[in-house]
This record gives C-alpha cells, structure tokens and sequence, in this order.
C-alpha cells in the first residue's frame, strides 16, 4: 500500500518550521491593509529561505507573545534582540545584525556625553524597554529609569514630558518616531552600545541538519554582503521613514 502511494505521487508534505520575529518596526510590521509583511528581518528571511532551501513559516508577533511562543515551540527559530531569550530558551546560532543602542533626548536638550546623560536623568528618568539592559547601561544606578512597554510608549511619555530620554536601538526609535508621527520630538543622541539580533534556534533541534544549513546560509550572506545590501537598501527607501535623529 505505502510503495503504491508513492507510485501514484503522493508525498507528505513537510511541516516547515517556525520562525519568530517581533513585531517592531522597521524588523518586521504591517505594511498594507493585506496585513504583509516587510521590514529589515523579513527581507534577512525570505533571502535565507531562499538560499537555504529550508521550509520556514514565518511568524511576526508582539514582543510579549515571542518570548513565550519561541520557548513553548520544539521544531523553531527566532530572530530578535540578543538579550531577549537566555541559551535555555534558544541556542545562538548566529548574529544576525548590529545596531547602535542610544539614549534620544528631546530636542533642546544637552546630550554631548555620559555625565549630560547622567544629568538628564535626573530629570524624570530614562525610558527603558522593560526586561532589557543594554549591556552594562542597564545595572548604572547612576542612570535613573523608567519602564515603558514598548517605544510608541515611550515617545508618547517623552511628547508628554512625563520622561527625559528614550534608550533603544536606533532604527526602531526611528521608526516609533516615524509611526506616531513625532520625528520633530528628537533632539540629541548618544550612543551608549551596540546590539544584536541573533538567530536562535530551540535546543532540542540545534544539532539538527536544517540547523547546520540556516548557520552556514547565513554566514555566507554575511560574507558575500547579502545582508548588508538588505539593510543598505532597507534604511536608504525614503518610504521606510528613517532619519537620523539631530
């Protein structure tokens, strides 16, 4: 019966795996009405896809919902900020991208160095991505902060002068600028690190051949400049809204 199957064409289909991005723009949003996708993740994934010849269904969710669907999933991958998820919940594969992490004042504030960051916060605190630290600046109790939940919220309190600064990667400060339409809110910016997204993968599959050829697929479109064109043509499109702040 299975030999006759096979005879007549019939082959089960494979079960693609899942791949988590958060839904953070300008990494992954809603472009149009349709509910498709873009963004600078999702052009990295579709070229992977592409290259790799692994099945990948993508998955775009919010930030809050990634951090538990990722763990809860085998058979999965994500790409997102290096310190969301610990080697528990997903094995590092590769860096994916780097972007400076800053700390964007309103405009009309000083912001030349750490002190006048020091100073600044003072005022009414930095808002911060809740369960992130951006390397060390997280741990500086020099640095009063604030928790918000994500950066719309915190142009939102920074437009109300309920906070001084905002710190996050630029792009998607820019792009939460963008968004709610307060890019002339930006004043000074300092960079205070630089960070990651990272493909992970779930530890029960890391060893897994798919694994070996996502890890390989990547580091050549590293090398090759595939992932650099990707993010040069993304960050360049006038239609993405991205300008550094001033």
């Amino acid at each position: 019966m299975l030999s006759f199957i096979f005879f007549c064409g019939y082959v089960p289909a494979l079960r693609a795996a899942n791949l988590y991005l958060t839904e953070v723009a300008p990494f992954a949003f809603i472009k149009d009405a349709k509910g498709t996708y873009d963004g600078i993740n999702v052009r990295i994934v579709n070229e992977l896809r592409r290259r790799s010849g692994v099945a990948l269904e993508l998955v775009v969710v919010p930030s809050s919902r990634h951090v538990v669907m990722f763990p809860a999933d085998k058979e999965a991958y994500s790409i997102s900020q290096a310190e969301n998820f610990s080697d528990q919940d997903g094995i590092l594969l590769s860096e994916v991208t780097q972007f400076p992490i800053m700390v964007i004042a309103p405009r009309g504030a000083v912001l030349k160095n750490y002190d006048d960051l020091i100073a600044l916060s003072m005022e009414k605190g930095i808002g911060m991505m809740r369960r992130l630290s951006y390397g060390t600046f997280g741990q500086d109790e020099r640095v009063r902060k604030v928790e918000i939940n994500t950066l719309e919220n915190g142009i939102r309190m920074l437009e109300a002068g309920r906070i001084s600064g905002i710190v996050g990667s630029q792009p998607a400060i820019l792009a939460a600028a963008e968004k709610s339409a307060t890019p002339h809110l930006l004043g000074p910016g300092l960079i205070i690190s630089y960070g990651s997204h990272v493909m992970r993968v779930r530890p029960e599959f890391a060893a897994s051949a798919n694994s070996k050829i996502i890890n390989a697929t990547l580091l050549a479109m590293k090398n090759d400049g595939s992932i650099a064109r990707i993010l040069d043509d993304f960050l360049k499109d006038p239609k993405a809204g991205l300008s550094a702040a001033k």
